[in-house]
């Protein structure tokens, strides 16, 4: 059958093209039924004509179906199925109450269609017309006798099938629906997932930059939340033992975040590579979301973020903070960690903010770590944070591991781990950077502070 309109549902065709091909078993029924052959051979030019227009009406259905060329309305094919029906019941005479099923297949339809009202309608259509044909073969005297009889349980067993079928149809409608909605968002996901996998190809790099004197390694996992945060990381080149750190975690939509990713990386390199100073580094970035977040009209976003330089030759570390998560520096010469905490407020709040830096001696062996909120916020369970001295804990318990690597993939693993029962809230960064050379603070002196390498 044709569906309503141009754009109907799938399903929607599907169930027209099924009640087509019924409704063609149907004529075919009937044309061999003995009944209709017996009633044929004295109908004469009747029969005839009712035999063409019942092929040429479902032969039009299905052709208007099968190329959709035209919308065509359902309630018309229910009241030409019902007046083809009750014409073929006329015509067989006393076999008439053998056709009577037929109606069934129209109700059924029609609560397909259009639910309890329209199985409701066409059953109590069916029976008019039913009745009517049986009234009209009666003698004038005993029409009353004639309906009461059979014929008038079958109308009563017909509406009783129309509110079955119709509680049957709707229940179906829910589950279809229900299986719809699940599958819609299974398709959402795939597509956020797809569109995160791009931006982490274009943001997030898979292999981070190398230099010499440096052991480096990561580990990230998104939360793949409807809303929450985008974490960026990278690590730049600005010298020949010069090396620049970053973390950041942009609070906001992830319709907003997601896009917004490679257009702060490329920003962030540039004001990188132009400033020595991490302090004014962030500031210029602070000036720069500002105005970003203005002109996108995201008055809520913010970023928080921590930017730390490494200079081998003089052997000093330099960060400063806006508002992230403090890391971690682990020395050869104490059990206790660094924590580099001179912090201060996140981007994009306040549009003139100077964040302070500091610089603290650096030697061979030692290692940095840097890490997001999301570390810290999952939960087990109990919904009980592994909180920032659990990761801490983790921390210590893996830093005398040789390599960045094993530090990175055991201390994110028990994190990991803590959270698979519980709730991971937020993307998992984790950054470890290692000083592997052995000259540090002494062989590189002479060398200039403005060294800057390439572009990576």
């Amino acid at each position: 059958m044709p569906s309503a309109a141009p754009h109907t549902d799938p399903r929607q065709r599907d169930t027209d093209m099924a009640i087509a091909v019924f409704r063609t078993i149907f004529i075919l029924i009937v044309l061999f039924s003995p009944q209709f052959t017996q009633a044929r051979a004295g109908g004469g030019r009747l029969f005839v004509v009712a035999v063409i227009a019942a092929a040429t009406y479902n032969l039009v259905l299905f052709l208007v179906h099968q190329f959709r060329q035209l919308s065509l309305s359902r309630w018309l094919i229910i009241v030409g199925d019902l007046v083809l029906i009750s014409l073929w019941i006329h015509l067989c005479g006393e076999g008439r109450q053998a056709f009577f099923g037929l109606y069934y297949a129209v109700v059924i339809g029609a609560a397909m269609w259009f639910r309890i009202w329209g199985a409701l309608l066409s059953a109590v259509s069916a029976s008019v017309l039913y009745l009517w044909v049986i009234a009209l073969s009666a003698p004038s005297t005993a029409v009353w006798q004639t309906i009461s009889g059979p014929p008038l349980l079958q109308v009563v067993i017909l509406l009783g099938v129309a509110g079955l079928v119709t509680l049957m149809a709707d229940r179906l409608r829910r589950e279809s629906a229900e299986s719809a909605r699940r599958h819609a968002t299974i398709l959402e996901y795939r597509e956020r997932i797809r569109i995160f996998q791009r931006v982490d190809d274009l943001v997030r790099p898979r292999r981070l930059a190398t230099l010499p004197g440096f052991d480096i390694a990561f580990r990230f996992r998104p939360s793949f939340h409807a809303a929450g945060a985008g974490d960026y990381y990278d690590v730049i080149r600005l010298g020949p033992r010069r090396l620049g750190v970053c973390m950041g975690d942009i609070s906001g939509s992830r319709e907003m975040t997601t896009p917004y990713l490679p257009v702060f990386k490329a920003e962030f390199r540039a004001a990188a590579r132009r400033e020595s100073s991490p302090a004014r580094v962030l500031a210029e970035m602070n000036r720069w979301v500002m105005a970003e977040m203005e002109e996108r009209g995201n008055r809520d976003a913010f970023i928080a973020m921590c930017y730390v330089i490494i200079d081998l030759d003089e052997g000093k570390l330099t960060y400063a903070i806006a508002g992230h998560e403090p890391p971690l520096l682990l020395t050869h010469t104490s059990d206790a960690p660094v924590v580099l905490e001179k912090a201060g407020i996140v981007l994009g709040v306040l549009p003139q903010v100077t964040y302070q830096q500091e610089t603290v001696p650096v030697h061979t062996a030692d290692t940095l770590v840097l890490f997001t909120d999301g570390m810290t916020e999952v939960s087990d369970e109990r919904n009980r944070f592994l909180g920032r001295e659990g990761l801490c804990a983790h921390i210590l318990a893996h830093a005398s591991l040789p390599h960045a690597k094993e530090i990175a993939d055991r201390v994110f693993n028990a994190a990991n781990d803590y959270g698979k029962h519980g709730r991971r809230r937020d993307d998992m960064t984790l950054l470890v950077v290692r000083i592997t050379a052995a000259d540090v603070g002494a062989a590189g002196q002479g060398r200039s502070r403005a060294d800057f390498a390439p572009p990576d």
